[in-house]
Order: C-alpha cells, then sequence, then structure tokens
C-alpha cells in the first residue's frame, strides 16, 4: 500500500471530523513556502472560522494525526480563509505605514501583537525599500518598528 503524502492525510482527517460533525464543506490544501496551507470552506453551524482559539486547537489535531502518520511538517489551518485576509490586511497596513514612515521621516510602533503577527509585518517589509523593522519590548508589550533608513 503506498505512502500517503502528508496533505492527502490531513484532508483525510479534516474530512472525516466535517462527516462526524455532520457538516458540508471542503478541505482546501496548497503547499506553499515549505508549509502546508489547509483552508476549510462552508457554512458551518459548529465550527467557529473566526476562533483563532479553536483554529489553534484544530490545527493542533491535525498536527498530531500527521504525527501518528509518520509527518512532521509546518501547517497553517483556516477556515473560510479568515487567517489569511488577517494577515493580508496586517501586510497591507504594514506597507501602508512604511510609507507614511518614509514621507513623514519618522519611525512607527504599532501596537502590541502576537509573534505570528509580528512575522507577518517584517516578511512583509522586508524589501519594502526605505525602510527597516525590529521588534522591541517584552511579552505581550512586544511590538514592530518601521524605521526609515534615508
Amino acid at each position: 500500500m503506498p505512502q500517503l503524502k502528508p496533505w492527502q492525510v490531513a484532508v483525510d482527517f479534516l474530512e472525516g471530523l466535517l462527516r462526524a460533525l455532520g457538516e458540508e464543506g471542503r478541505v482546501e490544501v496548497r503547499e506553499e513556502k515549505g508549509r502546508i496551507y489547509i483552508n476549510i470552506r462552508g457554512r458551518f453551524s459548529l465550527i467557529p472560522g473566526e476562533d483563532k482559539t479553536f483554529r489553534e486547537a484544530l490545527a493542533r489535531l491535525v498536527r498530531l494525526r500527521l504525527g501518528r502518520a509518520g509527518a512532521r511538517v509546518s501547517l497553517v489551518l483556516d477556515v473560510n480563509g479568515a487567517l489569511r485576509a488577517r494577515e493580508e490586511a496586517l501586510a497591507t497596513r504594514a506597507r501602508e505605514l512604511a510609507r507614511r514612515a518614509v514621507r513623514e521621516k519618522r519611525r512607527i510602533e504599532l501596537e502590541p501583537m502576537p509573534p505570528g503577527e509580528r512575522r507577518i509585518v517584517h516578511l512583509a517589509l522586508a524589501d519594502f525599500p526605505g525602510v527597516r523593522t525590529y521588534s522591541v519590548g517584552e511579552g505581550e508589550k512586544r511590538h514592530v518598528v518601521i524605521e526609515p533608513t534615508g
């Protein structure tokens, strides 16, 4: 019997979960940047798409299932694209603030945010001309600073 690819194991697990919950939906998978992006799409009554805690718990279950299948992969789990939309909005906002920092020739400090969101800002501005980014602060107060280089 051929070995299933990790994304196939994840899809089978999530489709089985949807069936067990009586939910109708589909599981979309893309391999991107060395990780698996999984998006569960549907009109769900039991799956809260905007609930970060639920999404992270579900991702943990998928990782546990993958681990039992002998697969160690990086994955991101999304529900109806809510996480992807948040990431895109954050990257767009970071670019707008970078333009402002360059225009006004001053550094701009963003609000405190979790590590994953800070990473999105850093990546969005990695090749942005005329600015650099870095994180400052401790714990829950850690935040990104966008600073003009010229």
